[in-house]
């Protein structure tokens, strides 16, 4: 029976926590501390459980776990839709399986082998090829497939695609064009990244007080926002904060 309490108390406690670091409204209090075990049950099922199923951690560690089960079975898939027709598509789905496993040097082959006649501007092929040469750490590269993007697709838009140009950018040392990157990424990019990236190049430039403002915008915009997006930008949350109290 001590032990049983012990564990009771232990999940109380964990609930509390949780609820206080995610600033829940005070009647969840009052549910857990009033309804011993049943409260914190309920508060898991509604609260934590859905945080878990949302986060960026628990989608990895669920693509995690398929790759260690089976951490070769699309490119098997993908593999063999090739052999049976060589098309760009399925070049495509091949070198995007070979990306997730961190091939990239095999995927860029790809990409740049499919990239050929009818399909040598293809804005959704370049931007495989431009991932897989960010995985090289190819700055240079991404930043002339980049460049030819925009030229050979003008109407073609991409948050993901400026984004690696920026990183790419800083990446070789540009410092200068990447602030100006990440400054007007920081003007539509979805949630805080830009933000956080762009304070954290200010501040490696030395303008640290534009990186705090930047740090202060983040933490008060997440914040104030719903909790599924307090959920989605939780890791630049805690980057703004972590730079906030250096």
């Amino acid at each position: 029976m001590p032990i049983l309490a012990g564990l009771v108390l232990a999940l109380d406690a964990a609930c509390i926590f949780h609820a206080l670091r995610t600033r829940q409204p005070y009647y969840w209090f009052a549910i857990i501390l009033g309804l011993p075990t049943i409260g914190a049950g309920i508060y898991f099922l509604s609260e934590i459980l859905p945080d878990m199923m949302h986060s960026r951690a628990a989608r990895e560690a669920a693509s995690d776990l398929g790759r260690v089960i089976d951490p070769a079975k699309e490119i098997r898939e993908a593999t063999a839709a090739l052999r049976l027709t060589d098309t760009a598509e399925n070049r495509k789905r091949l070198a995007e399986a070979l990306c997730a496993s961190e091939r990239y040097d095999e995927a860029r082959t790809l990409y740049e082998t499919a990239l050929e006649g009818v399909h040598a501007d293809d804005p959704a092929l370049m931007m495989g090829l431009t991932r897989s040469l960010f995985g090289l750490k190819d700055y240079p590269g991404v930043c002339d497939t980049l460049d030819r993007l925009r030229e050979t697709n003008p109407d073609f838009e991409s948050a993901e695609g400026h984004m690696l140009y920026a990183r790419s950018r800083e990446g070789m040392g540009d410092l200068d064009q990447a602030a100006i990157e990440y400054e007007s990424l920081a003007g539509y990019f979805p949630g805080e990244e830009a933000r956080c990236r762009y304070g954290l190049l200010l501040q490696r430039m030395g303008q640290v007080d534009e990186a705090r403002a930047l740090f202060e915008a983040v933490v008060v915009s997440v914040e104030t926002a719903p909790k599924p997006y307090f959920r989605a930008q939780r890791n630049w949350y805690q980057v703004a904060k972590s730079n906030l109290a250096g």
